[in-house]
């Protein structure tokens, strides 16, 4: 499809987009603008305006349409978002480009539920090699891993550039990567070295053979959770003790030294793709003149015995990453103490400080001798490694005596330090935004080309493109000049590390009068260990209510209160503010027993809690958990005005639009979070749920409508569940947007985009939700804002027999009352085409058909025969066939309008209101047990015990063959109703 906008228009736009060669990018534009369609070609030179490096985002975006199959290509069409995301991609880094351009399948995966809000696991990387795996014919292993790994990288990255995913879950899923291909290098390495060798096996005390562990270690960042996108990684390996049968082929040694080279050689072997990883083994025992895998006992006695003290403090980091667990952790917690004393101090580190000072001097050899004066945002003083090696320098000297304190994390580790009081809230803040702004810097200086680099550029426009992509990532700093903003932060933390350090240096070797770095513990709160058994320990002195709830709890709902409680233990105001709203939290323990999705939101977002005490207090009060004192309010349905004082305090604020966007997001989701957790308190009936969700939807949208500045001659209505005022967990907005004819079409159709822009848009906040506005006229091919006029001409000539029964559910959520009322008007043209037509009955019988057959065979509580489905098509296709008007209400509503018109039994209507009720409760409990929008009831003993638990009590009956049983009959009532009605 043809742009519709003409050169001079995009000339006059090329303005904002910081091109480097405007003339050839002007022209490439206008050619990749000539293949979009008119709404893509319009959003475009917006997008790369926000770019970082235009002029590369633009070149890749046009390599991409070139390239791609037409396939892709209305896939971006359809989707615009995904526009979006590639130009993230091509703006940020050449290297990962250059993956989504070979890989474009990449782009469906992120119209998939929940790909970009939330990291990855290490059991999910894992399961996503597998298929990965399964479906590549590819038998060059160390190819295979590479593939897979800057795929995944196009995702990680993704999150990362769009603010959504902060830099520990960067790095953290970076490392989970890591892991999981190491693991599978390893089993391929082992395959291998057993089919040339056997097992290896050792004698135990009574001689009889035994398999002989494995594992591999990491340190340095890998170790610690850290890795950076092109980072080295640090392993060690170890083995097992014991003497091998007399009948081995070769030596335990030798075999597990072979097999380290062989996994070190899948790992760095150069492919097309690059290698999987660089490897740096110089951290194992005797470093370079050391052998490559050691045994148990031998490395213990070397970090007992011959260990410099430098590499006993780079086993802060160590933890497992591949092979035998137990082995692992055999080895970490036979070297803990050669790591912490309550012994060491200062003095006895000293030759880690040494070390450093030595990378210092000849740092400044190497500046001096080549003439270049960049700045090295993780070597130079002041950078990464002075604030890693000050946190570690501080754990050795308290975490002997506070055990608490050993985590491998930077940032985590900084944040221990803090509440133990080992650092002060001054230096606390300087070094974790220093630290986080350099990472993230570090990470965007290796996203460009994939290298290993830490420098500043010296070409001052690859700096402007860096200082374009750090832009927004650090609130409360100008980067009006990005080299003078790194030296600031520099500056400040040379200055902590100097006075820090140093002043540990001077210090007697125990320090027993009062002053900063004496050992003590934070005021009320005693010092905790990091095992559960020791927390809950704490617990019983600080909170005994709470600690007698966990005790009746099942594993689950123990284990979901315990990340909780973990959690709020990171911060001493929120642990302080646990304690404090125990009660009410005891109270709660069902919400951890049977919602997943909620426990998932209380550990991310622990302030949460005080929601659980507004709920389940004895006298509820609402405190306000996100910004004010106000209460969600009852449902109002005028779609004009929000009843909800924070949302309109967000819509109506002259804060700056990011954070306008930010407070949105974080109302939306509280106010979620506490309807979900009423659902589990008051087991109310499931219309009441989703009332209110849809009361806090609709308030959303109109104050998205109104931070896009209120757009004159545009109303924004709802369909879909939206529409019926049945908006649940999870849900999708489905939304028309009309604008009058009379008004600039483009710019309304900017705003309408700048609104779902608001709801849609992944940031660090996640999304208010979903916006799907492909029930407009010609789905994703037809405008985006549509005239009164337009929507009269297709309702009359074009429409298809489905939107018939779609419309029916059309509702004015925002904006201009008298377009809301010309649309419901307009739509009366549709519904009586279709009621007068003789093959309505047969179309809808066959679009039913059609979505039945998607899922098939599987069963599905909306598309099986029986199903929601069939009472949303039934109900629908009475209110058009017969004229019954209104058409608009819930599922209930629609039922008991049919049965007043006299065009539905009564009896049947009490048939098919029941079975909804009975889909709509199962759909909703499980999305809220679960976190997830199932099909069917879950595989998973606790969740489906849990779903047909609330099932059973909010519907006040008792299924006595069981949930299963009671779905698939009342499948059976409803498809008889629907087969007998729709013919």
């Amino acid at each position: 499809m043809q742009s519709s906008e003409q050169p001079g228009d995009l000339r006059d736009r090329l303005e904002s987009i910081p091109f480097q060669v405007p003339e050839t990018a002007r022209q490439q534009l206008a050619s990749v603008c000539g293949r979009l369609s008119p709404s893509l070609a319009t959003a475009l030179p917006g997008l790369l305006a926000e770019s970082p490096d235009p002029d590369c985002a633009l070149l890749f975006f046009d390599r991409l349409l070139s390239e791609a199959s037409s396939e892709t290509s209305r896939l971006i069409e359809s989707h615009p978002f995904l526009a979006h995301y590639a130009i993230a991609v091509f703006g940020n880094s050449r290297y990962v480009g250059e993956t989504l351009v070979r890989n474009t399948d990449l782009l469906q995966t992120f119209l998939r539920e929940k790909k970009l809000d939330r990291s990855f696991s290490h059991e999910e990387f894992s399961e996503a090699l597998a298929r990965f795996r399964s479906r590549s014919f590819e038998r060059d292993v160390s190819l295979l891993l590479s593939r897979f790994k800057r795929r995944e990288y196009v995702r990680i990255m993704l999150r990362d550039v769009l603010r959504i995913a902060p830099l520990a879950e960067s790095t953290g899923e970076i490392s989970a990567l890591s892991d999981v291909l190491i693991q599978d290098a390893l089993r391929e390495a082992e395959s291998a070295m057993e089919h040339r060798f056997g097992l290896p096996q050792h004698l135990d005390a009574e001689g009889r053979a035994l398999t002989t562990p494995f594992a591999v270690l990491s340190l340095g960042k890998l170790g610690g959770s850290e890795l950076n996108y092109s980072s080295d990684i640090d392993l060690l390996y170890l083995y097992g003790d014991g003497q091998e049968p007399g009948t081995a082929p070769i030596s335990n040694r030798e075999y597990f030294v072979r097999l380290a080279q062989q996994l070190t050689e899948i790992l760095s072997r150069p492919t097309a793709e690059g290698a999987v990883f660089r490897i740096d083994l110089r951290l194992r025992p005797q470093g370079n003149e050391g052998e490559l895998a050691i045994s148990l006992s031998n490395a213990l006695r070397y970090y007992s015995e011959t260990a410099h003290d430098w590499e006993r403090q780079a086993l802060i980091k160590v933890r497992h990453s591949a092979g035998n667990i137990p082995l692992a952790r055999g080895f970490i917690r036979g070297v803990q103490s050669q790591v912490y004393s309550e012994k060491v101090n200062f003095v006895a580190i000293k030759t880690a400080l040494v070390a450093r000072e030595k990378i210092d001097r000849k740092r400044r050899k190497q500046i001096a001798a080549e003439g270049n004066e960049s700045v090295n945002v993780k070597i130079d003083r002041g950078g990464i490694r002075d604030i890693e090696f000050l946190v570690q320098c501080l754990q050795r000297v308290y975490g002997g005596a506070e055990p608490w304190l050993r985590s491998g994390g930077t940032l985590f580790s900084l944040q221990k330090l803090h509440d133990k009081r080992h650092i002060s809230g001054h230096d606390f803040h300087e070094l974790t935004s220093a630290y986080s702004f350099l990472r993230h810097l570090e990470h965007r200086l290796q996203l460009r080309e994939g290298q290993q680099v830490h420098r500043l550029p010296r070409s001052e426009q690859e700096l402007q493109i860096l200082q374009r992509s750090m832009s927004g990532l650090t609130p409360g700093y100008s980067l009006a000049d990005l080299r003078s903003s790194v030296r600031q932060r520099m500056t400040a933390v040379a200055e902590i590390y100097q006075r820090v350090i140093y002043q540990q240096q001077a210090n007697t070797p125990v320090q027993e009068k009062e002053g900063e770095f004496q050992l003590q513990t934070l005021s009320g709160i005693a010092t905790a260990e990091q095992s559960n058994q020791q927390l809950l320990e704490k617990l019983a002195r600080d909170a005994p209510e709470l600690f007698h709830a966990i005790s009746g709890l099942s594993p689950v709902g123990r284990k979901n209160l315990l990340r909780f409680l973990s959690s709020a233990y990171a911060s001493s105001e929120r642990y302080a503010a646990a304690v404090r709203d125990q009660q009410a939290i005891a109270r709660a323990s069902s919400l951890f027993e049977v919602s997943d999705h909620l426990s998932e939101s209380l550990a991310r977002y622990p302030e949460e809690a005080s929601t659980l005490a507004e709920i389940y207090s004895v006298a509820p009060q609402f405190l306000g958990a996100n910004l004010f004192d106000v209460s969600a309010g009852g449902f109002r349905d005028s779609p004009f005005e929000s009843s909800d004082a924070t949302f309109d305090y967000i819509a109506n604020s002259t804060t700056g639009h990011a954070e306008k966007i930010a407070l949105l997001r974080r109302h939306f989701r509280h106010l979620i979070f506490a309807s979900g957790a009423r659902d589990v308190a008051e087991q109310r009936s499931v219309y009441s749920s989703l009332a209110e969700t849809t009361a806090a939807a609709e308030h959303a949208i109109s104050a998205a409508f109104r931070i896009a500045g209120s757009p004159r001659g545009l109303a924004v209505l709802a369909l879909g569940r939206l529409g019926t005022r049945e908006f649940d967990l999870l849900s999708d907005a489905d939304l028309l947007f009309v604008c009058h004819g009379s008004e600039n079409r483009e710019a309304l159709t900017k705003s309408a985009e700048q609104i779902m822009q608001a709801l849609a848009a992944y940031t660090q906040e996640g999304m208010v939700f979903p916006v799907d506005a492909r029930l407009r006229p010609r789905g994703a091919e037809g405008e985006l804002a549509v005239t009164a006029a337009h929507l009269e001409s297709y309702f009359a000539t074009d429409a298809q027999p489905w939107e018939a029964l779609t419309y029916t559910k059309l509702r004015l959520i925002a904006g201009s009352a008298e377009l809301g009322r010309q649309a419901a008007q307009i739509s009366e043209v549709l519904f009586k085409r279709f009621a007068a037509h003789s093959g309505f009955p047969q179309a809808v019988r066959e679009m039913r058909a059609k979505l039945q057959e998607a899922t098939a065979p599987a069963k599905s509580i909306r598309t099986s025969a029986g199903g929601l489905y069939d009472i949303d098509f039934l109900s629908s296709f009475l209110l058009v066939k017969n004229g019954v008007r209104p058409k608009s209400g819930t599922l209930r509503d629609r039922l008991w309008r049919c049965s007043s018109a006299g065009v539905l039994d009564k009896h049947e209507a009490a048939v098919l209101d029941h079975a909804g009720e009975l889909y709509r409760t199962v759909e909703h409990i499980l999305r809220l047990v679960t976190g997830r929008n199932g099909r069917w009831l879950p595989s998973a003993e606790h969740a489906r015990r849990a779903v047909e638990t609330l099932t059973s009590q909010i519907l006040r009956r008792d299924f006595l063959d069981g949930l299963e049983e009671e779905l698939l009959s009342t499948f059976a009532q409803v498809r008889s109703i629907y087969d007998r009605i729709v013919k």
